[in-house]
């Protein structure tokens, strides 16, 4: 029976982590479709660039509420869970999938929800994360670059900090997931011609 909730749950998880607040926000404060504008992109990077910076906090927070709320709300009721960590980190694992690839805009979305749900599952590494996000971006004011610094940054914490095989893992997984995620931003930078913030 424990089996059976927790695959509902990484179900649920799923379609709440697919919505698409950014372009939630940008449809109903804009009146436009923001796919449409900049690089098309429904993060809070590109609705902040397009819409203004209060909409692409709010998206921001939205993005990452979704994903931390499900990974609290796994601790919460299935903490009597005999593989409880593992089961996190899958919980973790969907939730990003579902904001990168949404099922409610064909599979094209967004990345913001990756940090929340590390600090969600380990605080240290999440935070560390948020601050080497920061430091790239500034330096770089791409948000690409500072999502990939900043998702092999807690791998490498990870590792350091030694933490269970299954969060390295998930790192892994997420690592490779914000690359492909960014492949054509990376292809933009190597030409020179990705737009900065």
């Amino acid at each position: 029976m424990i089996y059976f909730c927790q695959l509902l749950f990484l179900i649920v998880t799923y379609f709440i982590a697919a919505i698409p607040f950014g372009l939630i926000l940008t449809k109903k404060y804009l009146g436009k479709d923001i796919r449409e504008s900049g690089s098309g992109n429904i993060g809070a990077t590109n609705v902040a660039r397009i819409a203004g910076k209060k909409l692409g906090v709010l998206t921001l927070l939205l993005d990452a509420f979704k994903g931390m709320i499900m990974v609290i709300a796994a601790r919460f009721f299935f903490y009597e869970s005999q593989f409880l960590h593992l089961f996190l980190v899958l919980v973790c694992a969907v939730a990003v999938l579902g904001h990168i690839y949404p099922i409610y805009l064909k599979f094209k979305g967004g990345v913001a929800t990756t940090i929340a749900v590390l600090i969600a599952l380990d605080p240290s590494v999440g935070f560390l994360m948020i601050i080497f996000w920061i430091m790239a971006f500034s330096m770089t004011r791409i948000s690409a670059i500072a999502s990939i610094i900043s998702v092999f940054s807690a791998l490498l914490s990870s590792i350091h900090y030694e933490a269970l095989t299954s969060q390295v893992y998930l790192c892994i997984f997420l690592l490779i997931l914000i690359i492909m995620r960014h492949k054509e931003n990376i292809m933009r930078i190597l030409l020179g011609q990705e737009n900065k913030m």
